[in-house]
């Protein structure tokens, strides 16, 4: 797949040649959607990204769209039918992925979703004839989908093709019961929710759809769901005190005691919780609902990595010196055992007694990484732990002390089983001979629901950002999507200079959620990868090398990804000096802020965790000497607090209406998250990384694990 060149925002679409047969009606479409561009042509050229960014972006279907919404718009309905169906079947037929088209300056949406959505806004007599006509391609659709090796995407990909065919419901109600068999309740749920609010009048009695949303609610551990749902089943069937679920009466009071066992289940409220992800839930918020009360440590620091602990401490040019070297390996939590991922190992240890569990084998090279903004992590689901490895470096070649190339170390995924203790399945092998053989994993994946999302880079003479999704127990890859492409700081020989960067994705309402570190934010559908929207932001430049060696950004941000809380996306990309909040649905920008805004302010460079105060989502930030809190939708601070001249030293948390965040000389300071005042501090083993897991709160600081007690009887001089 080729790449264009030129500079500023290009494109490269995945159709292929422009085919000699399109009707006139789609000819007309085009044209009038190629007014629209040059109409609003204007802003464009006055707000170009600083770098080169390169996008799956199809020209030609955006004035089809533009042309169909017209169309739509003035009543010419059967135009806009074919119109919306002209592009749907061209992307049906990519050989590259999904497809984008501009919508505005600096922001791109999935033309798929563009269709999906202006099909939808038909009226009944659009919708009408749109099934008179296609109609039989939904029903031929959803009997092959059924016969597919992967069905619940095939019948995904399916409704994505024919969302307002009568087949439509029944695709989506497919869909839902074989998540169901699965164990996906989550999936399923959406599923039930797109059915009541895209098809109603289609379902007759929406009762047993509110069935099963209740079971799905109920074994996913929300209560206020599961209350608005059985209000909702008591209107349609009045039965005084109990609700029917699944054909027996069941008071309210047992489905919700139900759910909330559940819910204390996924969220660590008591216990050794069985943490899924890196970072307490799929949309990696770093939250936690257990009580924040931390107590003595369980047992003296436990050492996985010899090699960091007590040796220097390297600083890459452009790095900001700093007191600590940030805490980089981030634990994950399963059966009983805590899993700490360096670049080339994996070691265990049982949470209660800190006892090493058998030694797991390394796999690929032994390689210490001098990249500080590399994050060490993995997921685990359905038992299977994926973490990244390094399967190959790319070698430093030198001419006469002149740089040509640097050390780029290539990192594959591979699942661990913690059943049969053994490693089961790795991309070195199977990605061999394939397009996917030189991508790279650089960060912790995320799992949900036995689901693997990962980003991943492939060096091409620029650098292309993908995402994709792979099954946890086999490996198998369910889906990739080219997102951007860009560049990062070269040497004189035009080799790449470092590693590029990545920040994990965030997973979210059946949503993927991407900070690129390429001047690009991008939300996925995650059954499909479908793109939904695309969003720039401001980015650092990517300079020319100053003579004989490469000219290096500095990069103030650790490594953070995205936050997703009360519809709000929040993100701090790598390659910004700026953080912001997104509208999760629309990709629209709500607000923006600076690292620092004022010159004696110290940069910011953690996203610590987001919670809820008063039902309005709140995110805590904190970098140098000072913490801050923002509400989400506004992005007005809500309260900042001093650390009193400590220097923030690890990824804190937000915990039971409190913020946890780390500092240097081994404490942790807390605060209450709604009005900032400082409850208490409490001192470490080591101070790093913190999450909480029910009575247990660990800290991974490089090369060391520290356990403590939480919920416990404090020691004498806190204050919590």
């Amino acid at each position: 797949m080729g790449r264009p060149g030129g500079s500023g925002r290009s494109s490269q679409g995945s159709m292929g040649p422009r085919g000699a047969s399109l009707s006139l009606v789609v000819r007309s479409g085009l044209l009038a959607g190629v007014a629209a561009v040059l109409t609003a042509g204007g802003a464009w050229a006055q707000d170009e990204p600083r770098n080169q960014l390169h996008y799956p972006a199809a020209d030609e279907l955006a004035g089809l769209l533009r042309g169909a919404d017209a169309a739509r718009e003035a009543g010419r309905l059967d135009q806009a039918i074919e119109l919306y169906r002209a592009v749907l079947d061209r992307d049906a037929a990519g050989k590259v992925g999904y497809q984008v088209a501009a919508t505005g300056p600096r922001r791109y949406r999935g033309v798929t979703t563009w269709a999906i959505e202006g099909l939808r806004k038909l009226p009944p007599d659009g919708v009408r004839q749109f099934r008179a006509r296609y109609d039989y391609r939904a029903a031929s659709a959803l009997a092959e989908a059924r016969r597919a090796a992967d069905p619940v995407r095939a019948l995904a990909r399916a409704y994505e093709l024919h969302p307002i065919a009568t087949q439509a419901p029944e695709l989506l109600r497919r869909q839902a019961e074989l998540a169901l068999e699965r164990g996906q309740l989550g999936r399923a749920l959406r599923c039930y929710e797109d059915l009541l609010r895209h098809h109603p009048d289609e379902l007759g009695d929406p009762t047993s759809v509110r069935r099963q949303m209740l079971l799905c609610a109920v074994g996913l551990g929300l209560p206020e769901q599961v209350r608005e749902l059985a209000r909702a089943l008591r209107r349609d069937d009045p039965e005084g005190g109990v609700v029917h679920p699944s054909g027996a009466p069941v008071a309210l009071d047992e489905l919700l005691t139900r759910a909330l066992a559940a819910e204390s289940r996924r969220v660590g409220r008591a216990g050794a919780a069985d943490l899924r992800v890196v970072r307490g839930d799929p949309s990696n918020r770093a939250w936690f609902d257990a009580k924040l009360a931390p107590g003595p440590a369980r047992y003296a620091p436990r050492t996985f990595d010899a090699d960091r602990v007590g040796g220097p401490r390297p600083f890459q040019p452009g790095q900001m010196a700093q007191a600590y070297t940030p805490a980089r390996n981030l634990p994950v939590v399963h059966d009983g055992a805590v899993f700490v991922t360096t670049a080339d190992q994996v070691r265990a240890f049982d949470v209660r007694t800190g006892d090493e569990r058998p030694r797991i084998p390394r796999l690929g090279r032994a390689y210490s990484d001098p990249n500080l903004k590399v994050q060490f992590g993995a997921a685990v689901s359905q038992g299977m732990l994926v973490a990244p490895f390094v399967d190959e470096v790319i070698l430093d070649q030198q001419f006469r002390g002149i740089p040509i190339k640097v050390q780029i170390p290539l990192r594959k995924l591979a699942g661990f089983d913690t059943e049969s203790w053994r490693w089961t399945w790795s991309h070195e092998r199977a990605f061999a001979d394939t397009p996917m053989d030189r991508w790279s994993f650089p960060c912790p994946p995320v799992a949900d629901e036995g689901v693997v999302f990962a980003p991943a880079f492939e060096i091409a003479g620029f650098v292309n950002c993908h995402v994709g999704a792979f099954d946890a127990r086999t490996g198998d890859p369910l889906w990739t999507t080219w997102v951007v492409s860009g560049q990062v700081e070269q040497t004189m020989f035009g080799e790449q200079a470092t590693e590029p960067l990545a920040a994990p994705v965030a997973v979210a309402g059946g949503v993927v959620y991407y900070s690129t570190s390429f001047g690009c934010a991008a939300a996925l559908d995650a059954t499909t990868g479908r793109p939904l929207w695309f969003a720039e932001y401001e980015q650092l430049e990517v300079r020319a090398p100053k003579g004989y060696f490469a000219d290096p950004r500095t990069i103030a941000w650790e490594n953070n990804a995205p936050l997703v809380i009360d519809g709000v996306a929040v993100m701090a990309p790598l390659d910004s000096p700026t953080y912001f909040g997104l509208d999760a649905a629309t990709g629209d920008r709500l607000w923006e802020a600076r690292q620092a805004a004022f010159a004696a302010d110290g940069a910011m460079r953690y996203l610590m965790g987001a919670g809820l105060v008063e039902g309005r989502g709140v995110v805590v930030v904190a970098g140098g000497s000072e913490a801050r809190c923002v509400d989400v939708r506004t992005g007005k601070l809500v309260w900042r607090a001093s650390l009193r001249g400590r220097t923030v030293a690890g990824r804190g948390c937000v915990s039971g209406g409190l913020a946890a965040i780390p500092v240097d000389r081994d404490e942790l300071f807390v605060f209450a998250l709604d009005t900032g005042k400082r409850v208490g501090s409490f001192e470490l083993a080591a101070t790093g990384n913190v999450i909480v897991c029910g009575d247990t709160l660990l800290v991974t600081s490089n090369g060391t694990l520290g356990v403590h007690r939480n919920g416990e009887a404090l020691q004498r001089g806190q204050d919590f």
